[in-house]
């Protein structure tokens, strides 16, 4: 598989973020320390925010935070297990645990221009995604 194309900030305000689970395992440490890229998902459900700055909100451990930024990319869909153990150096899910690859296939949606934040809290609900409780703008920053 090739990399995807580095994707920039639009110029308009984030003002939504993406829920990240981190009961299991430390996602957004390693999205915003640049080991994972890949945010894996049963179901097509980050598709309205392809091509969008959204805020990366941990979850799972205590009150919802948000704690950087990313920019969604075009998904890559995993077929099989094989694929997706491929995959693992960008989407860092193993074998076991709740987001381990089931039948069915995995989208799997690239993350570019991660930078952090000072955590936030973040007072909305959701399931998939949370409204910022004010907008952010957020233009071609790199996690350091």
């Amino acid at each position: 598989m090739t990399p995807p194309k580095k994707a920039r900030f639009p110029r308009d305000k984030v003002t939504r973020g993406i829920n990240i689970n981190d009961k299991a395992q430390p996602f957004t440490d390693q999205i915003l320390s640049g080991q994972k890229t890949i945010e894996t998902r049963r179901t097509n459900s980050l598709r309205p925010y392809i091509g969008q700055g959204v805020g990366i909100i941990r979850t799972g451990r205590g009150q919802a935070l948000l704690v950087g930024f990313a920019v969604i990319g075009e998904p890559i869909f995993y077929r099989t297990k094989a694929e997706f153990s491929a995959d693992f150096k960008r989407h860092r899910v193993g074998d076991k645990g709740p987001f381990r690859f089931k039948r069915g296939g995995k989208f799997g949606y690239p993350l570019t221009s991660v930078t952090r934040c000072d955590p936030t809290p973040v007072k909305s609900r959701g399931i998939v995604a949370r409204k910022l409780s004010q907008s952010f703008s957020v233009l071609d920053k790199k996690t350091s």
